[in-house]
């Protein structure tokens, strides 16, 4: 037994049992440490030491530190013996992960009984390629990119091991110590047979190797310099084809592609773009390869456009490319890499009947979306208090306590512009939904109206006592709701900047107001426990939910405004049926108040953030939590597709991550499998509420209640028939009187009997 001294932290390591891999240049162990393992070097030198230290020094940022996940096995301290001499380090051990050709090879694949379907593949590229961006970003060259370094769990979230080989500047004094190795295949044509130890690499050489591994992700484990030779002499081997530039779609290309490869065709557009630009372009000219960025923003439109095939479950293809590939390659073929279950005829969605394995596709999928965040937006110096999407996507606003907004480019994270023009912190934001205006609310008691294109100011909306808690915009974008802590609410006209009217009824602030989709109810949460409904035409109250036994701080229609969503801080969501006003369920799950909830596009899916530190995912139609987000802030907004998450943190950030789940995709798409209603669905309506609705009962509706419309009905026939019969039975009376009195009662009778079944 060999017991080591940790070099940050004095405390003993030991190593345990035998040796868990062993390599020219050292053995790994297990320590007595939970979660880190032991690299000690056969030969440890100065320069290595020195290297190591660097690397513990200045670590890259861990870009998926939000999903509690190790994106690479990071050097955490030197290790020392006896003597004192350092003979390795202590590393992150990577747990329940394959190798790469695990999970790209079918072969491997099946003898592993892993399920992984294209969609996996894709997002796992994209994960790798998001890493390797964060990599480069910190000053460092990974130099030996190869299958067997990275690692896969059961997320479709990678890691990189064997960090101790990267080429590592320290960015004190600028020296660099070089990756001594390199493997064949994923070498770059200047490289090939050049001498690593004696060669300054930069990001540009990682570039090449990072194509060929999306390229195998994505093609079954095909080499892109694979085929068959046609040209005149011997052969060549794969580094030989490199160095000459051939590849299958090169210009004039002396390979040619066998029956059973799959064709560049089948992806999308962008990404097929970029394995041009690498193989082709970036052949003579290396500074045109894409960059890992690049890749990233590829892929990310590429799994954004997978679709599920309508016949077998486990296939997924490009929308762009407009078929399912892996059908028609099994027809011809009658070989799958994909195999699944073919779909009954009267199924929409498919549901396995297997047990789950170890990558079972329907776990993999649904926390593989939230595992790929796109963004870190870092400019603001205080809390974010506010986020808001315009339509389109394409733009994220912020508000913070620093008092300014700023507005993002989801699609590449960038700054558009800042604006720093109220007194006080931002509360609120709202794009209209042409996407040209937005508007912004503030502790200082105004609103203002931008021109999105010039962050030019247009109005300034003054005429509220107290701070403005909430924004938002009719749907035809003509009228602008506000809630503020005056206990009003107030509708501007948004062309003219003048108010239209005030809405008052709540005795504590608004903290919510939203629009129903047909723009013609407001709907409104307080801090006095309530939520209320406002005829936007008349400016009168419908009607008032009662339930909720602490603040109410976030209110959102569903998509098509049959479902009322309500959060609190008595830590609960509540759901509401408009029509009838009745309670339908409650969620509980968060521990601490929620401050925010909103529906996906499709209306499957609600969104919830909390006070807790945690975003919860939930399936509307079940009730059922689908996922829960560790370690975030509260502050939550969907996308407009339903694909984006962006949430404002308390750590002065916004995040923006990819969202693939019942949200985003169809019923016959959605990896999130659906299951039997346990809640009471609202009834079918078409008419809009009636105005004569009171005060409803906050108690949970059933299918056989009687709603208050009904019950208006029911008595004015009872009380008729009973007036009626008893006129008739006067003598002199008419003789229809006494039979439409029975008439009316046997009526009522029979609704009750009709309506109870």
């Amino acid at each position: 037994m060999t017991v080591l001294t940790c070099a940050s932290t004095g405390q003993s390591i030991t190593l345990l049992g035998q040796p868990i891999a062993d390599s020219g240049e050292g053995k790994v162990w297990q320590t007595n440490r939970n979660g880190y393992l032991a690299k000690i070097y056969h030969l440890q030198t100065p320069e290595r030491v020195q290297k190591l230290a660097v690397m513990i020094a200045h670590r890259p940022k861990e870009p998926n530190s939000h999903l509690n996940h190790i994106s690479f096995a990071w050097p955490k301290s030197l290790l020392k013996d006896a003597h004192g001499d350092c003979v390795g380090f202590l590393m992150p051990e990577i747990k329940e992960a394959k190798e790469l050709i695990d999970i790209y090879n079918f072969k491997r694949r099946k003898h592993l009984k892993l399920e992984v379907d294209w969609r996996f593949l894709h997002t796992t590229a994209l994960n790798i390629a998001s890493i390797i961006e964060a990599i480069h970003i910190s000053g460092y060259v990974l130099g030996d990119i190869k299958q067997q370094n990275i690692l896969v769990n059961d997320r479709a979230l990678p890691s990189i091991i064997d960090t101790d080989s990267f080429q590592v500047r320290n960015p004190v004094n600028g020296k660099i110590y070089r990756c001594p190795v390199g493997s064949p295949d994923y070498t770059p044509p200047e490289l090939i047979d050049q001498d690593f130890s004696s060669i300054d690499q930069t990001e540009i050489h990682d570039r090449f190797r990072l194509a060929v591994i999306i390229y195998q992700l994505l093609f079954g484990g095909q080499s892109p310099f694979a085929g068959t030779w046609i040209g005149a002499g011997k052969d060549p081997d794969t580094n030989d084809r490199i160095r000459q530039g051939l590849w299958l779609y090169a210009p004039n290309s002396l390979i040619q592609p066998v029956e059973w490869i799959i064709p560049l065709e089948i992806v999308h557009p962008e990404v097929k773009r970029c394995f041009l630009r690498c193989f082709n372009d970036g052949y003579q000219n290396s500074n045109l390869r894409p960059t890992a960025e690049d890749w990233v923003k590829a892929l990310r439109l590429a799994v954004n456009e997978l679709t599920i095939c309508g016949k077998v479950d486990s296939h997924y293809y490009s929308r762009t490319y407009g078929k399912c590939y892996w059908c028609d390659r099994f027809t011809k073929l009658h070989i799958d890499i994909f195999p699944g279950f073919a779909r009954p005829k009267q199924q929409s969605a498919y549901v396995s009947t297997l047990q789950p394995q170890a990558f079972a596709a329907d776990k993999i999928i649904e926390n593989v979306a939230i595992a790929a965040q796109i963004h870190t937006f870092q400019g603001h110096s205080d809390y974010v208090t506010c986020v808001a999407f315009s339509p389109d996507g394409k733009i994220l606003a912020s508000g913070s306590y620093d008092n300014i907004i700023k507005l993002w480019d989801v699609g590449t994270g960038r700054e558009i512009y800042t604006l720093k023009v109220h007194s006080y912190w931002l509360i609120s934001l709202a794009f209209s939904p042409t996407g040209k205006i937005f508007a912004s609310g503030s502790q200082d008691n105004i609103i203002k109206l931008w021109d999105v294109t010039t962050g030019r100011q247009i109005h300034t909306l003054k005429g509220h006592s107290n701070s403005i808690r909430s924004l938002a915009f009719s749907p035809d974008g003509k009228i602008l709701a506000s809630g503020s802590g005056d206990e009003t609410i107030k509708l501007w006209n948004v062309t003219r900047g003048g108010q239209i009217r005030t809405l008052e009824g709540h005795s504590e602030y608004v903290s919510s107001v939203a629009f129903s989709p047909d723009g013609k109810t407001l709907v409104s949460g307080s801090y006095d426990k309530t939520i209320q409904l406002w005829d936007v035409t008349t400016g009168g109250q419908i009607c008032t939910f009662k339930g909720h036994s602490d603040w109410v701080t976030s209110v959102a229609f569903s998509p098509d405004g049959k479902i009322l969503a309500s959060g609190s801080k008595d830590k609960t969501i509540k759901l509401w049926n408009v029509t009838t006003g009745g309670q339908i369920c409650t969620f509980k799950g968060h521990s601490e108040y929620v401050s925010s909830v909103a529906f996906s596009p499709d209306g499957k899916t609600l969104v919830s953030g909390s006070n807790d530190k945690t975003i919860q995912l939930w399936d509307v139609t079940t009730g059922e939590q689908i996922h829960t987000l560790q370690g975030h802030s509260a502050l939550v907004a969907f996308s407009p597709d339903g694909k984006t998450l962006a949430y404002g943190s308390d750590n002065n950030t916004i995040n923006i991550w990819q969202l693939i789940s019942s949200s985003s995709n169809t019923a016959t798409s959605s990896p999130i499998k659906p299951t039997q209603s346990n809640i009471p669905q609202p009834a079918a309506s078409t008419s809009h509420i009636q105005p004569v609705i009171t005060q409803p009962s906050a108690t949970p509706t059933t299918t056989s209640s009687f709603t208050i419309i009904e019950v208006f009905f029911l008595v004015l026939w009872l009380g008729y028939g009973v007036f009626f019969v008893i006129a008739g039975s006067v003598p002199g009376s008419a003789w229809f009187v006494l039979p439409l009195g029975i008439f009316l009662l046997l009526f009522a009778l029979l609704f009750v009997l009709i309506r109870k079944l």
